[in-house]
């Protein structure tokens, strides 16, 4: 009888299909239009660079990354596959080996990125009060390099010295080389200060107190945001590998129990069961994400 029920689910499953196709037709042009703009920065690999560079990473290549998350998931999942006799387990072991890597990235990008706001925001501080006694971004950037706080030190440093080395960058060039570098918004709002201020003229000690000003009650409310989600993003992770801590400790104790989903019909089952626990999850993590400040657009020129 498993071979009927196989076969009537399957042709159940391939007219609903067709069925949603036929009513999704009229508005697949208006997706493949949306669709088309992500599909290429997903091939481009520019939000992986800009993580990789928010992470303090910016020397590992984002192909280089990519290469080795679908490698490793790939030698997982196929492990998975050998050791359960499952191919849903293996292509979930995969998935969820790629996820954690993305997830391990983008923990090391949250504290990274914490510790280096917070000093620069402490750097735009004492920047702005040199600033109101020389009234010189060039010699701000000197005294930034020199006694600024320690961990901007080097980013301004590297500054000052692109500006005096022997490719003789304008300030405003190696700004904008330490701003695609750093991938920052704040090191963003700065840049953009900066570059109004030398291209317009205007006092531009005000516009860093402001800029300093709003960047602290936006991290004082995403530490805040970050403290009320702590329980949720923990019941998410919760909830993500419970299923893989029960059937490994199935296939350690009792393999027989699994011997029903290892039959077509129970793997199509058991696949149809993980699809809606993935939908639960990822519903589970939008609602958990936290906020991400947009950067402004780099110019691709100063890469």
């Amino acid at each position: 009888m498993d071979g009927p029920r196989f076969l009537l689910a399957v042709s159940a499953l391939a007219a609903a299909s067709v069925c949603i196709l036929l009513l999704a037709a009229p508005d697949l042009p208006l997706a493949r239009r949306r669709l088309r703009p992500l599909v290429t920065r997903i091939l481009a690999a520019r939000g992986t660079a800009t993580a990789l560079a928010q992470a303090e990473l910016g020397w590992v290549p984002a192909p280089l990354w990519l290469g080795l998350r679908i490698g490793l998931s790939l030698v997982l999942g196929a492990l998975a596959w050998a050791w359960f006799g499952l191919a849903v387990v293996g292509l979930i072991c995969g998935v969820v080996v790629y996820h954690v890597l993305g997830m391990a990235l983008e923990a090391r990008r949250r504290r990274a990125e914490a510790r280096r706001q917070s000093a620069l925001l402490e750097a735009i501080r004492y920047g702005a009060a040199v600033m109101a006694r020389s009234g010189n971004a060039g010699q701000m950037m000197e005294a930034l390099a020199e006694s600024g706080p320690f961990q901007t030190r080097r980013i301004f440093a590297e500054i000052v010295d692109a500006k005096a080395g022997s490719a003789a960058l304008g300030l405003a060039q190696a700004v904008e080389r330490m701003r695609y570098r750093l991938a920052d918004p704040v090191f963003d709002d700065l840049a953009l200060s900066l570059g109004l201020h030398w291209r317009q003229g205007g006092r531009l000690v005000p516009a860093l107190e402001v800029l300093v000003a709003d960047w602290e009650q936006t991290l004082r409310l995403q530490r805040e945001a970050k403290a009320m989600r702590a329980g949720v993003e923990a019941s998410v992770l919760l909830l993500a590998f419970l299923p893989f801590v029960f059937l490994v400790t199935l296939q350690l104790l009792a393999p027989a129990l699994l011997t029903p989903l290892r039959s077509p019909f129970g793997e199509f089952l058991f696949g149809l069961t993980v699809a809606w626990m993935v939908a639960g999850y990822r519903l589970l993590q939008k609602m958990s994400e936290p906020p991400r400040e947009e950067r402004v657009p780099l110019r691709e020129s100063i890469a």
